[in-house]
């Protein structure tokens, strides 16, 4: 227990130096896959990129019904098996294997039997892409669940640059398509065999122990159900824009969406990949009341990354979208941006923030219900907007079903654990993001020629987060601060 208590006085430090360390792991990777949104939306037209936004998010929601469950197994888990890890990781890599059979076999049928040639070849590289991304997440969880950050970011990097340039590449010499879908096979095989072989040598399946197993289906069983809703909230808008009107209108909306919510939602996930096995951690050993503390913690961390983020790209997002977006792709991204910006700070909060009280209170069955209400909510009014708005009412229609899951998802978290209270955690973001925004704008405006406002923008606003928050004491940065000085302070008088 005092081992205990000396981390939990660390955790505000533990949590911003995790932050640092996974910002450099999943941060640089972050700009690549930006970098390769800017490359493939220049090289591919855009009914070819609608296609492969149709691909990637087909696989996503495979990815999610069959794999998802399991890296969270794993990374709830791995900390309580420690005792005997091996078997532990024996487990997963049998449920994982029986699982790759049963989606390879029924999918390698179903494109043959799909009458479309186009897709009936884009299918066979999605099942190969599906079970390939599945295995690298996984291997991502364990470096994660770990804290191996080095490690980790080493699979994310090597993945990111392989994949922008075989993917690159290969759209250069007209692969169309095809091209960014056989980078990233690429990428993720080459990465796993470069920094994550060793871990799994000498390594055998071994099915699980009965009362083992019980205990992971009736923790993760239900995200299957979660995570499949989840994604009608996140990806069903592109399967309705194509049916409503075409593959083009996909591939128009993709880019703009893709730039500024995978933006936002990188940063948070960032912050999370180090917050995560904290709030494990302090729930396993210092049980509901230390969870909630360090809930706090990492709530004014998220919260205000989300909002001051979500502020930054609303006012810098014409000049990122003039550099990083492909001319024919330009004015529909603008013409969506800010809806999306509000969209993924609700769905950032929700997922980083509201969802953990039920995974930290083995309640996980309660996220069907809040990703039900959103996923109904989401398809009627894609339904209702897109005929009418376009993917602007696509837009719309994302923003309001994230908000009805995430004010579902505070509701109900709050009774299955005490979570911390959320006005002094929102006041202070409010603050930070007003603050970031307005200081953005002006350093933007001070340059007309756009990347000089962009980078203006981008360091002036970075600035200001740094400053605010030792204003607000966000996340007990400035008695950090303090202390660390005065500690220092008192070192040099000693000497």
């Amino acid at each position: 227990m005092n081992a205990f208590c000396r981390i939990t006085q660390r955790s505000p430090l533990m949590l911003l130096r995790h932050s640092i360390y996974y910002l450099l792991a999943r941060g640089i990777p972050g700009l690549v896959n930006v970098a390769a949104l800017a490359l493939f939306t220049r090289l591919l037209a855009p009914d070819e990129f609608g296609r492969y936004a149709l691909v990637i998010i087909g696989v996503g929601l495979a990815n999610v019904v069959v794999f998802q469950w399991l890296r969270l197994v794993l990374a709830r888990f791995l900390q309580a098996s420690r005792d005997d890890l091996e078997r532990f990781l024996a487990g997963i890599l049998s449920l994982f294997l029986t699982l790759s059979v049963v989606v390879t076999g029924t999918g390698f049928l179903l494109g043959v039997l799909w009458p479309d040639p186009v897709w009936q070849k884009l299918l066979m590289l999605s099942v190969l892409l599906l079970v390939t991304e599945a295995w690298f997440e996984l291997n991502l969880s364990i470096a994660q669940a770990e804290v191996k950050p080095v490690q980790y970011g080493k699979l994310l990097g090597s993945k990111a640059l392989l994949s922008l340039v075989v993917g690159g590449v290969l759209a250069w010499f007209g692969l169309g398509t095809a091209a960014p879908i056989m980078g990233l096979l690429f990428a993720y095989i080459a990465s796993f065999m470069l920094f994550a072989l060793a871990a799994w040598h000498g390594s055998s399946p071994r099915w699980p122990q009965s009362d083992v197993l019980r205990a992971q289906l009736r923790y993760g069983l239900p995200l299957i159900v979660t995570f499949a809703l989840s994604w009608v909230v996140s990806g069903s808008d592109r399967l309705m824009i194509a049916w409503f009107l075409d593959e083009t209108a996909v591939g128009m909306y993709a880019a703009g969406y893709d730039l500024v919510f995978q933006s936002l939602i990188l940063l948070l996930s960032i912050i999370n990949t180090a917050a995560y096995p904290l709030a494990v951690n302090a729930m396993e050993h210092g049980g509901k009341d230390e969870a909630c503390k360090q809930l706090e913690q990492n709530g004014q961390l998220i919260i205000a990354a989300a909002l001051a983020g979500g502020m930054g790209l609303i006012v810098l997002g014409p000049h990122l979208v003039a550099i990083m977006i492909g001319e024919e792709f330009r004015a529909a991204s603008l013409a969506i941006l800010p809806w999306v910006a509000v969209a993924a700070v609700v769905a950032g909060v929700k997922t980083y923030h509201f969802d953990l009280a039920f995974q930290l209170g083995y309640a996980s069955h309660w996220l069907v219900l809040t990703s039900g209400v959103a996923a109904v909510s989401n398809v009627a009014l894609n339904v209702m907007l897109i005929p009418s708005f376009g993917i602007v009412g696509a837009a719309w229609a994302s923003l309001a079903a994230f908000s009805i899951a995430a004010i579902t998802s505070a509701w109900l978290g709050s009774r299955i654990i005490t979570m911390p209270d959320l006005i002094p955690m929102f006041i202070k973001a409010v603050i930070v993001a007003v603050l970031v925004g307005s200081t953005a704008w002006l350093g933007a405006g001070l340059s007309e020629v756009t990347w000089k406002a962009l980078l203006l923008g981008s360091l002036s606003g970075t600035a200001m987060a740094i400053l605010a928050s030792l204003l607000t004491n966000l996340c007990a940065f400035r008695t950090l601060v303090i202390t660390h000085a005065r500690g220092r302070f008192i070192e040099a008088d000693k000497r």
